[in-house]
């Protein structure tokens, strides 16, 4: 019994000791370092925001109406495609399987948005499998700058059936098409993406500078998820959003995609692998000459 007692009592005591050294020195000690430390300042906050409002884009939010297509033109996720191109035939991937139709995007369904076409149509089709290190996903795009057709490709009947390869768009998404309708509106800059977020002040173990810069700090995360959910699930313009990274920031070579052709989210119909997004991206200058081929397709989940 002495034995045991014995260890309580050193136990005991090596815990006493390891709180008085916590609570008198290493305290103190790193009160100190932390007062000591650069502090958050008003400026670097204000400046921070100001690069978001500065940034603002131009965006068409889209919204899917419980409904089917009611023209073979009109834009939609899924669905039937209008047969444009010089093969109008459904793209298949390397296994022969068919594409998904992400989106048919008239444009003269959209609010003029700055840069953007005021008409024609644009097919985006992908099997989301990565075809780089950079996280692009293979695509094709289709463009008709004045279709003249009411003709539309039949749906393959892999993509009619519910499997493992088509569970990321629901049946009648897949089968009958989710039109879309959409609203003008702004964006401003996205918080969590290339190049705000190197600059965000809020990554680094820093106190603010007064109780002002404290507040809205506070407010930091709210304030940026405000943002990014404005952005709606769907639309064509504004700012893409990522759940892992901005591939911008990652990769050097893809920071010249500046505009968002289409950016598909989640929803009751849609959700691609665990909750991923789609950003469909080009450069102002491409989509200024309608070089859609040099579009960028990413997706990535969690």
């Amino acid at each position: 019994m002495s034995t045991v007692l014995y260890f309580v009592v050193v136990i005991a005591a090596f815990f006493a000791v390891v709180h008085l050294l916590d609570r008198f020195v290493w305290q103190p000690k790193r009160r100190k370092e932390a007062e000591a430390a650069p502090r958050v300042t008003l400026a670097e906050v204000r400046s921070f925001w100001d690069d978001i409002e500065k940034s603002n884009l131009p965006i068409a939010k889209a919204t899917v109406q419980d409904r089917p297509p009611l023209t073979p033109q009109e834009s939609r996720i899924g669905g039937a495609p209008l047969a444009i191109g010089n093969d109008a035939v459904w793209p298949r991937n390397a296994h022969s399987f068919p594409k998904a139709l992400v989106a048919q995007i008239n444009f003269a369904d959209l609010p003029q948005i700055e840069g953007f076409p005021k008409r024609g149509v644009l097919q985006i089709f992908s099997s989301f499998e990565m075809i780089d290190d950079t996280g692009a996903c293979d695509r094709v795009i289709r463009w008709d700058p004045d279709p003249q057709t009411d003709e539309l490709i039949e749906i393959p009947s892999e993509i009619q059936k519910n499997t493992h390869q088509t569970r990321d768009f629901s049946e009648t998404a897949r089968c009958v098409g989710l039109p879309l309708a959409f609203a003008a509106d702004t964006a401003p800059g996205n918080p969590y993406n290339w190049p705000f977020e190197k600059n965000d002040p809020t990554m680094e173990n820093k106190l603010p500078e007064n109780e002002e810069v404290a507040a809205i700090l506070g407010e930091w995360e709210d304030r940026s998820e405000r943002i990014v959910a404005g952005y709606g699930d769907h639309w064509v313009g504004g700012h893409p959003t990522f759940v892992q990274y901005d591939v911008r920031g990652e990769f050097p070579a893809c920071r010249h995609l500046d505009r968002v052709l289409f950016h598909l989210g989640c929803d009751d119909q849609i959700n691609l692998g665990d909750a991923g997004l789609l950003n469909v991206m080009i450069s102002h200058e491409a989509l200024a000459h309608r070089d859609f081929q040099k579009a960028y397709l990413t997706w990535d989940c969690g």
